[in-house]
């Protein structure tokens, strides 16, 4: 369960993996938030052995802003 206005992410290693998780209401483009994976200032341990160029990101995530950008709507 993700709670509302908990920011979150997931990498998957896998061709054709298939997530899921459950959130508390239908999905609502219009209310989509989010920061840039790779923000330094997040200090998230990635696997340093990762090609990011073959990572597949999505339009919308390629465009996210850093986490001191963030505005939350929550």
């Amino acid at each position: 369960w993700v709670p509302p206005g908990f920011l979150h992410g997931f990498l998957t290693l896998e061709d054709d993996t298939i997530f899921t998780y459950k959130v508390t209401n239908y999905y609502d483009k219009d209310s989509e938030v989010g920061v840039i994976w790779n923000d330094p200032t997040l200090n998230i341990k990635w696997d340093t052995t990762l090609e990011t160029s073959l990572l597949l990101l999505s339009d919308k995530d390629l465009i996210l802003p850093a986490f001191a950008d963030f505005v939350s709507p929550f």
